[in-house]
């Protein structure tokens, strides 16, 4: 069952900027990292990766999370704030932002990796599967994040924060999932994959 919360109005997540690239920034770009050791020129005017660059290019790689949970009869997926996932076995038909149950992860399970780079206020990118439909969100980490609910995962369109928080700022709540989704996490024996994903 839905756990009282209070309510703040939703906030849009940040969008990320669009910068107009001029060939001035990209000429200055090159010529600070050739400068950096990072990348040198050839012939033929194409720059290419030094080791050192290539070495900082294998590093930037995503940190992910995978939480596994089953469909239930009861899911209705109109909560208008919030996604909730948890370990309970059962719900009943007013716990409105459940989208799964019997989840094999919390928010006090993630990894401590995942944690600190949630807690660096990252971009997450949320994808849920079941039943061959899946549907992508993005939210946001924060350093005020708690992380230590044993039972429940919430990601929240507004920025309230407890223990059950995993993300926040997210750009679609349980309403807004796709319909053909939420029909497959009607199913009891749907099992459902939660892809969590933080590029640092």
């Amino acid at each position: 069952m839905e756990k009282k919360e209070v309510q703040r109005p939703p906030e849009k997540a940040p969008e990320e900027p669009s910068p107009r690239i001029t060939p001035e920034m990209i000429d200055t770009t090159l010529k600070t990292l050739e400068s950096e050791s990072l990348i040198h020129y050839i012939s033929g005017g194409a720059y290419v990766p030094t080791e050192t660059g290539w070495k900082l290019l294998r590093s930037v790689r995503p940190i992910k999370e995978e939480i596994t949970a089953y469909g239930h009869p009861n899911v209705t997926a109109i909560h208008t704030t919030t996604i909730e996932v948890t370990k309970a076995d059962e719900i009943k038909k007013d716990a409105d932002c459940i989208i799964a149950v019997k989840a094999d992860k919390a928010c006090a399970d993630l990894s401590e990796e995942f944690k600190n780079a949630l807690k660096m206020a990252k971009k997450v990118d949320i994808t849920i599967e079941a039943g061959g439909v899946e549907d992508k969100l993005i939210a946001y980490g924060s350093p005020a994040l708690k992380l230590t609910n044993t039972e429940d995962v919430v990601i929240r369109k507004s920025d309230f924060i407890d223990d059950r928080t995993l993300a926040i700022l997210a750009d679609k709540t349980a309403n807004e999932l796709k319909q053909d989704l939420v029909e497959k996490l009607r199913n009891s024996e749907t099992k459902v994959k939660i892809t969590l994903e933080i590029k640092v």
